[in-house]
């Protein structure tokens, strides 16, 4: 397999598991096909040699495996709930907060991308969970075979003959655990992606609070620079009318006047601004 091949299977499981299971599929179909022609396979005729135990417990092995199957995509069914719970649970209360979180074009593309990426990912998960759950053996005695075997007169032709549909049916059910195990490990490795991809979603929703926090930070200490900057310019601009009144000073009323007046605005403005200045730092 190629490196493109893996990558392109890692990120969409379920391309892999198709193409798997379709072969699969076909060896099935074929081995079907030999079984209902009378051809010989070479692992049923070795259970015409066992004892009759120990093809019992062979087939009883090979349809439980079944069972343990359903069992691992019981547990990936319940995961894919308890996770689709988590993202409409947070998804709810991010909307409450979306004024709080850093928003551009590119994040916003990004975080959508892996929320929609995670619930694919559920839903595919889920999707192979309810197929593996839904099976039911396909390969057991029917009424026909057992009065096929009672028609039989001699025991050990009956018994030869029991012993190879049990060896059939093994074979058969071998295949279908392999085409269930696929499915689950394919809704695992969905389910795997899907985590990935919150995990990744959730941290930028963190990055986006700690990038608000810093962005707030920083536009408050421009404003009290800036602010500082505005007191100093009117003090300045007060300490120069002030030596513009001594300059005048009796000599020019009107003048005089209006000077005084400018400064008493000015002095208003800076108290002003000292005010905002507190109130900024109070909130920090």
């Amino acid at each position: 397999m190629s490196i493109g091949s893996k990558i392109l299977y890692a990120f969409l499981p379920f391309l892999e598991c198709n193409s798997a299971n379709g072969d699969m599929k076909n060896q099935q179909k074929i081995t079907w096909n030999k079984i209902h022609n009378g051809e010989p396979l070479s692992d049923v005729q070795k259970f015409i040699s066992m004892d009759e135990n120990d093809a019992k417990y062979l087939l009883e092995g090979v349809r439980g495996n079944i069972v343990s199957l359903q069992d691992k995509a019981k547990v990936t069914a319940v995961a894919v709930t308890l996770a689709f719970s988590m993202v409409g649970g947070i998804s709810s209360y991010l909307l409450n907060l979306k004024e709080k979180l850093f928003i551009n074009g590119v994040w916003t593309v990004a975080l959508i991308f892996f929320i929609i990426a995670s619930c694919f990912y559920l839903i595919t998960a889920g999707y192979y969970s309810l197929i593996t759950l839904n099976s039911r053996p396909k390969y057991d005695f029917s009424p026909d075979d057992f009065e096929y075997l009672g028609q039989l007169p001699l025991e050990d032709k009956k018994k030869e003959e029991k012993l190879s549909m049990m060896g059939e049916h093994y074979k058969m059910t071998t295949y279908q655990n392999s085409l269930l195990n696929n499915y689950v490990d394919c809704s695992n490795n969905n389910l795997r992606n899907a985590l990935i991809s919150l995990g990744i979603f959730f941290s930028l929703i963190c990055l986006s609070f700690v990038l608000v926090e810093k962005i707030n930070e920083d536009k408050q200490t421009k404003a009290l620079a800036e602010q500082t900057q505005m007191i100093k310019d009117i003090q300045m601009e007060i300490k120069t009318l002030k030596q513009e009144i001594e300059v005048i000073r009796g000599s020019n009323k009107n003048d005089y006047n209006e000077l005084n007046s400018s400064i008493a605005e000015l002095n208003v403005l800076m108290e002003e601004i000292k005010g905002e200045i507190i109130q900024n730092k109070t909130k920090q």
